[in-house]
This record gives C-alpha cells, structure tokens and sequence, in this order.
C-alpha cells in the first residue's frame, strides 16, 4: 500500500536519510536498502524493511512494500504524517491512500468475462473478447475511490512460481483546500485504517468471497 500527497511546490532536495532521522521521522537504526537517489526533480529513500519515500515536485509518497494484513498502512501513514507535519508551509492539494490486492484465479481473464460483461453481440463467437479490465468509481471515506480490476500475474519469490489472478487496485483521494490544508491532509492519512476496511468490503462483494 502507500500514501501519496500531491502539493504545489514539493522540494526533492529536502528528502534525505539524514534530514528523516534528524527530523525524528524515522528511526537511528533503519538500514538503507540501497544507496538513496536525492537530486532536484526527484529523490527516492529505500529502506531494507520495506518503506519507501519519494518526493517530486507535485508529488510525495511514503510506500510500505511489506504492509502487514493485520494493520496494513499503519506505518506508511504514521510516517507520512511526520514528514508532512515537519514541512506546514507546502501547499498541499490532495491526499491518495493506495492499496493494492490479488485474488488468484486459474483462468482470471475467462473470469471477469463472465463476471461483469453481459452477453450481447459485443460477447458471441464472432466479437468474442480475450480480456476485460473493470474501472469503477464510488464515494467513500470523505471522497472518492477509484477501483480497477485486471488480469494479473504474481510472484512473490524469484524461487515461486508465477500465480495467476486478479489484480485489484484502489486509490482513495480526497481533495485538500485553504485554510486549514495540514490539518486536511493529516485527516485523509488519518483514514487509511477505514479505506483498508471499505477496500476489503468492496473486493468481497465484488467477487463474493466469504469471510
């Protein structure tokens, strides 16, 4: 899952593995995964236990790779919080929490075929379609959520192997304005717990998974 803000003005150059510890916002002890990118129209901080930050000029997101199902974006949104609150004078315009799930499926494709598309000419033996992708937009959680629904491919080790399903991917925004736009964007991270939980809710009725 992450978190993303979009603003008016993000500077790149600020995010460093040195100004995140300094600033409290991670901990003295998080190893890098890798050597950290800091240049003017982007910088990117890896860490060996899955967080990842990046910062553009009308984009920053905090990204959990490793987000664990009990409490998914828990991290991502506590960090995201942190670096917001150290920089108050960014304008801040919009607030996206991402999650991303699969359901494995054998023959996803056929799957959603069936599934969404009704039959008609546009679905017979002389217009038969290969693959379908869903986009679906509802209100939710003091916004808007965005939901598309594919045919997926994962692996979760170079030693597994490949899975077929469904990808489903969601991204709850809401809009930040004047005057109070910290406050605005801390409460739409705020929200990651309830978009996890109407993320879930949306999949199970989607494809009526039980449990």
């Amino acid at each position: 899952m992450s978190v993303v803000v979009l603003a008016q003005g993000h500077n790149p150059t600020i995010l460093h593995p040195a100004f995140l510890e300094s600033q409290g916002i991670v901990p003295p002890d998080w190893q890098l995964a890798e050597p950290p990118i800091c240049t003017p129209p982007l910088s990117v901080v890896k860490f060996a236990n899955g967080i990842v930050f990046s910062v553009e000029s009308n984009k920053f997101q905090v990204v959990e790779e490793r987000a664990s199902p009990e409490s998914p974006g828990s991290k991502a949104s506590e960090l995201a919080i942190k670096y917001i609150e150290k920089l108050p004078h960014v304008r801040y315009t919009a607030v996206g929490v991402n999650f991303n799930g699969f359901i494995a499926v054998d023959s996803p494709a056929e799957h959603l075929i069936e599934r969404f598309l009704k039959p008609g000419n546009w679905n017979s033996e002389a217009l038969k379609p290969q693959a379908l992708g869903l986009r679906l937009s509802y209100a939710a959680a003091g916004g808007i959520v965005n939901l598309s629904c594919d045919p997926s491919r994962v692996r979760r080790t170079p030693a597994e192997p490949q899975r077929r399903g469904i990808a489903v991917r969601a991204n709850y925004h809401s809009k930040v304005s004047d005057p109070e736009r910290v406050r605005q964007t801390v409460a739409g991270i705020s929200r990651c717990p309830e978009c996890y939980q109407h993320f879930i809710q949306i999949v199970k009725t989607l494809f009526d998974i039980e449990g």
